[in-house]
């Protein structure tokens, strides 16, 4: 019988050591973790659901929650909502030049033979917040262009996006079809507006609800937070922008230098 129709229970050795004092979800992803790589459960396969496993192990439900993101973020198991957490099949990871390359997503993606497009969920001109305000270096009483968009790789989710930029640096910008082209490249073509540098850091965070529904996968799923500011001449913010990709299909390729 084909192993993937096979339910995956626990050993009666596989417990939570309530007295431990390595944390709860480390133990469990431990014990999951063990079962897949000796090849005891195969590709395909369904985890227990998030009751079962608080049920069975006697764990809270954050527990679980952290376990499994973290095995997500690793890429041994793959969770989508409404049905589960399955052991991975094994699929290449999505990787992007993080701190080496002022290029965006789009370039990044089409560069490597990827086919992009993105839905564009918000476009509008708004008010900046304080904290949007005091990056784009702006008064709260200036125009901003907010741009959101849920960007695919083929037919998969893979990074939600939101960007800011000053209005009065590119007044038409909110006239153009964002769907399938560069923002970057539409900022130097039509505005001659070219970065000199720029500032990423990146962070692991869970997915909220909404997030969750957009990238196809559970609350709670490991996501990568790029925040970035990019720079014109004399240090004139062009664009601030916060992008949360997916942990279970993307890595980061980061350059050194030596500042000696």
């Amino acid at each position: 019988m084909d192993k993937t129709d096979q339910i995956i229970t626990f050993r009666d050795q596989d417990r939570i050591d309530l007295e431990s004092v390595v944390p709860y979800y480390h133990q469990l992803k431990q014990l999951i973790k063990a079962r897949i790589t000796s090849g005891e459960w195969e590709a395909g396969q369904k985890l227990p659901s998030e009751k079962e496993l608080c049920e069975s192990l006697d764990v809270s439900r954050s527990v679980v929650r952290q376990a499994l993101g973290e095995l997500s973020s690793e890429g041994l198991i793959d969770t989508y909502r409404a049905k589960g957490s399955f052991v991975a099949i094994a699929r290449p990871k999505y990787e992007w030049r993080l701190m080496e390359s002022l290029s965006g997503f789009y370039d990044d993606a089409v560069a490597t033979g990827k086919q992009v497009f993105a839905h564009v969920i918000e476009f509008r001109i708004t008010k900046p917040s304080e904290k949007i305000a005091l990056i784009l270096d702006i008064g709260q009483s200036e125009n901003i262009i907010l741009l959101k968009r849920l960007r695919y790789i083929g037919n998969e989710p893979v990074m939600l996006g939101i960007t800011h930029l000053p209005e009065n640096l590119c007044p038409n910008l909110i006239n153009e079809d964002m769907r399938n082209q560069s923002l970057y490249r539409v900022l130097a073509e039509k505005y001659g507006l070219s970065i000199e540098k720029g500032q990423r850091t990146i962070e692991s965070v869970n997915a909220t609800p909404e997030q969750a529904r957009l990238l196809n996968v559970e609350p709670g799923a490991a996501l990568s937070l790029i925040k970035g500011t990019m720079y014109l001449e004399n240090n004139i913010p062009l664009e601030y922008g916060e992008s949360w990709h997916r942990g279970d299909r993307s890595k980061f390729q980061v350059g050194l230098f030596n500042p000696v």
